[in-house]
């Protein structure tokens, strides 16, 4: 287990599902002989309208959680948990092919819930983790979005107004590149700059959008879409910080206060 964990929020089935995985479980190497991967499944027992956990419920299972990993030996590797349509489901790989500890610590702890335990089948060892669990592209950028949200937010930023935002997207021929930015200009982006770097295609576009947390993640969704439909890469964005402008009467009040 590394200490590089994130959040996300997705969709399944069209149901709300949230997402904390260890990002990176086997980094270093040493965790290769967890090749047998476990689900716990909870039913929970009083769901948000969303199916997600209430703040009541949330408290609980973090404690049944806590307890459970804590009793886990170094033959347990937890991975992930997801949360969605009244169920939450943690997920572990373990060095064993029976893993009677994690079973038994779920029946002593989830004395008051309804569960299941089950083995899940991969062909290759970590294939779930990747093709289900791990974030894609656009999941993987919303997590940077909230990064760069979270920064704006702190040192004051409008974030709800409207402002010039720069994005880039990596190409790996000017055919590729020229249809992408057809698309997009006919949704109001401007094409900023184009240049090459080494074999690839760099491209620069902008457009007046809101950077709030909604608003900045509907947008990159777009044009990761837009990039992978062309064969292409998004690769972030930028934008000024945009504060509340000072009143006159601030000013004022600072002037004098500096002149007692």
């Amino acid at each position: 287990m590394s200490d590089n964990w994130n959040t996300y929020l997705t969709v399944i089935d069209n149901k709300p599902a949230s997402f904390m995985l260890d990002m990176e479980p086997w980094k270093d190497g040493s965790n290769e002989m967890f090749v047998y991967l476990y689900r716990l499944s909870v039913t929970l027992n009083e769901p948000n309208e969303n199916g997600l956990t209430c703040d009541k419920e949330a408290t609980k299972l973090y404690e049944i959680e806590d307890s459970i990993h804590d009793a886990l030996d170094s033959h347990y590797m937890f991975v992930g948990r997801i949360t969605t349509n009244g169920r939450r489901d943690f997920y572990y790989y373990t060095d064993v092919i029976e893993a009677s500890k994690l079973e038994h610590l779920a029946e002593t702890n989830l004395e008051n819930y309804s569960y299941h335990f089950s083995r899940i089948e991969e062909q290759n060892p970590g294939a779930f983790y990747y093709e289900f669990l791990y974030p894609q592209k656009s999941e993987m950028q919303r997590m940077i979005n909230r990064q760069i949200v979270n920064k704006l937010n702190e040192l004051g930023d409008i974030l709800d107004k409207p402002r010039t935002v720069n994005h880039w997207i990596y190409f790996n021929s000017s055919e590729s590149s020229h249809l992408f930015m057809e698309k997009v200009q006919k949704d109001g982006f401007l094409i900023e700059d184009q240049d090459s770097q080494d074999v690839k295609i760099r491209l620069r576009i902008s457009r007046n959008d809101c950077v709030d947390f909604h608003s900045i993640g509907d947008v990159t969704d777009y044009l990761v879409n837009a990039a992978q439909e062309f064969h292409g890469e998004y690769d972030g964005w930028e934008t000024k910080v945009f504060k509340e402008p000072e009143s006159l009467f601030s000013g004022l009040k600072r002037i004098f206060k500096r002149g007692k």
